[in-house]
């Protein structure tokens, strides 16, 4: 089962409390993987980077996987900057399961 999760906006030190708060209850899907959409995000800064990188260690403790896809522009060069490419991905199928959508623009993050 994957989760895909979506990235909107400006992700930054504003926001990351409830992207934090999201991704920890992304979490508790037992054996799902996640897929963090970011075809929305025109900004990231380190506090977001950094929250992602949380959940990635978290998921590969627990033997699941994290893939961060469709990073485009600026966001594109911090993941690139960071050595970050490993995680990431440029397109994919729509995943299976449950989906998150977030954004700056919104101002929270919840499930659709």
């Amino acid at each position: 089962m994957e989760i895909r999760y979506c990235l909107h906006g400006a992700i930054d030190i504003a926001i990351v409390p409830q992207m934090r708060a999201d991704l920890k209850h992304a979490l508790e899907a037992d054996g799902a993987s996640l897929l963090i959409d970011c075809s929305g995000l025109t900004f990231i800064d380190s506090c977001g980077v950094a929250a992602l990188l949380e959940t990635n260690a978290m998921l590969e403790a627990e033997g699941r996987h994290m893939l961060i896809m469709n990073v485009h522009g600026g966001p594109r060069r911090v993941f690139e900057a960071l050595g970050l490419t490993d995680l990431l991905r440029y397109a994919r199928e729509s995943a299976v399961g449950k989906t998150m959508r977030g954004g700056i623009s919104s101002g929270s993050l919840s499930w659709i």
